[in-house]
């Protein structure tokens, strides 16, 4: 009964108002609804999270799904793309996620393994396992800050002892890379090493891995490589070279000024790894051994005149007496052997000696002799060149044109401009807006309080019209026509002697203020 008299109660009053109270209230409702929905829903996005970005829809399902079963509260936004929950539910909500294997793009690991099914055949454990460590290594290969997504496929073959050629096993990733990231060869080459050594037999040749753009990434990673080799010196050479220019142009920019000076160096490295013995003779010598051997004979005999004549086929010719001769022999050898203390030195050069070092540098504007010599002798010092080894520098100065970086100044500047107005509208923008809805607030606060403060008046003087009791309703008006709830009412003329002096205070009060006096007989007569 109480809310029916309160609905009805506030019917009247609304059907009291004039037009432009109504349309005050209106817009106060207005306001106070805009503001609310806009309050919390700034309230409810500030209290959530992303807990899972870029999702794809088709694997959106089965994340929202837990959510649900879970109690959790989400919103989807991005499109569908972006997963949040409030905030003190994020890392609750990931763990719980990950244990029930409902995490985005992934699967059951090795938790397939934690309830035991009884009459499983040996190929569905098989099956099993292979599923399992597909899932364990892609939980691994995400973990990679440039990886977002990845997919493992590997192909282990049935053991058997009955095939006599069993085909290796072989794996194919797949990734999905993050925006404005890049995998580096080490990374590729980390991967395949993983995946190598968490299967049995997998060599690292038969691991293929690929990106969403369909690039293989897995070519040329190998550590035998020779382009991979010569790849590798020559970013230690141009390191080499960077390091010696940045080092020239951190001792002449303090002298020239800055963008006054360029230094190219150019280095030529040897690459070739060396090794060589030397045997070194060192401490005093020492007899080992010794040998000795002496021989002597003495005796005669006959023999013809040396020569080859002696020696050819003739007639006989028989010696005479005194042909026989004597003969003696004597022979001494003599070894010592010693023992000569020695010293081996070995000496290994590693790769990366260098040979020869250029460095030209170029200085802005016109420089006299004097100062380019110094500027080179200056150069060859910091640098440590060695004229015997060929080392050279080179000064030259030459103008630099800058119209270029001067074009690039005044482009960035123009853009920061730009960002600023953009910024400094935007926030002009913001503050108008929020401005008018705070005039348009105040300005239907006032005209509540009024009609509430007019309303009260209105209250006040009918109660001061009841207690003078007015029992004539022509007695209240000037003389003429009235027009009350759409009816034209004709008030007779009373003579100012006939009337009390309370009746001449209503009629003044009538005269006054015509339409607060209207109301109060409009609530008259709704209360009859």
């Amino acid at each position: 009964m109480d809310g029916r008299a309160t609905l009805s109660g506030a019917a009247e009053k609304w059907r009291g108002m004039g037009s432009t109270h109504k349309v005050a209230v209106i817009l106060l409702a207005v306001a106070l609804v805009v503001t609310v929905f806009y309050t919390g829903s700034y309230v409810q996005q500030a209290n959530y999270a992303p807990l899972f970005t870029q999702v794809d829809p088709r694997e959106a399902g089965p994340i929202i799904d837990r959510l649900d079963a879970m109690k959790v509260p989400y919103r989807l936004t991005d499109g569908g793309s972006t997963i949040q929950v409030p905030k003190n539910r994020v890392y609750e909500a990931r763990i719980q996620l990950a244990s029930s294997g409902a995490l985005l793009g992934g699967g059951l690991g090795f938790e397939l393994f934690d309830r035991t099914k009884l009459g499983i055949t040996e190929f569905e454990q098989q099956i099993n396992y292979q599923r399992a460590l597909q899932e364990e290594l892609r939980r691994t290969i995400v973990q990679l800050d440039a990886v977002e997504q990845a997919r493992v496929h590997l192909v282990i073959p049935e053991k058997t002892i009955f095939s006599e050629e069993q085909h290796p096993p072989s794996s194919s990733i797949a990734l999905k890379v993050r925006p404005l990231s890049e995998l580096t060869p080490a990374q590729v080459k980390g991967i395949v090493a993983l995946v190598s050594g968490s299967v049995e037999g997998l060599n690292p040749e038969n691991i293929h891995v690929i990106d969403m753009r369909g690039r293989v990434l897995s070519e040329d990673i190998g550590s035998d490589s020779l382009s991979g080799v010569a790849l590798s010196q020559q970013e230690v050479r141009r390191a080499y070279e960077k390091e010696l220019e940045k080092r020239v142009l951190s001792l002449l920019s303090p002298v020239l000024g800055s963008n006054k000076a360029v230094a190219m160096v150019s280095a030529e490295l040897d690459f070739r790894q060396q090794q060589s013995v030397v045997n070194i003779p060192a401490g005093d010598t020492e007899v080992t051994s010794e040998y000795e051997l002496r021989e002597e004979s003495q005796g005669t005999g006959t023999g013809g005149v040396p020569g080859t004549d002696s020696n050819i086929d003739g007639p006989p010719v028989y010696s005479g007496t005194g042909g026989e001769t004597s003969q003696s022999h004597s022979r001494e050898e003599r070894t010592t052997n010693y023992h000569v203390g020695t010293m081996v030195e070995t000496t290994v050069q590693p790769p990366g000696q260098l040979k020869r070092l250029s460095t030209s540098v170029v200085v802005d504007g016109p420089v006299s002799a004097a100062v380019a010599d110094q500027i080179q002798n200056v150069v060859s010092v910091a640098l440590g060149l060695d004229s015997e080894r060929g080392d050279q520098v080179l000064v030259s100065s030459m103008t630099f044109d800058t119209s270029l970086q001067q074009q690039l100044e005044e482009d960035l500047a123009a853009a920061e401009v730009a960002a600023k107005e953009r910024e400094r509208a935007a926030m002009i923008q913001n503050l108008i807006i929020a401005g008018a809805l705070f005039l348009l607030l105040v300005i239907t606060l006032v005209v509540v309080i009024l009609t509430a403060k007019r309303r009260t008046t209105a209250h006040s003087e009918a109660q001061v019209v009841e207690t003078k009791g007015p029992t004539d309703l022509g007695s209240v008006f000037v003389p003429g026509k009235v027009s009350l709830l759409g009816t034209v009412i004709q008030v007779s003329e009373d003579p100012e002697a006939d009337l009390s002096p309370e009746q001449r205070d209503i009629r003044e009060l009538a005269k006054k203020k015509p339409e607060d006096v209207a109301q109060i007989i409009k609530l008259w007569l709704a209360d009859k």
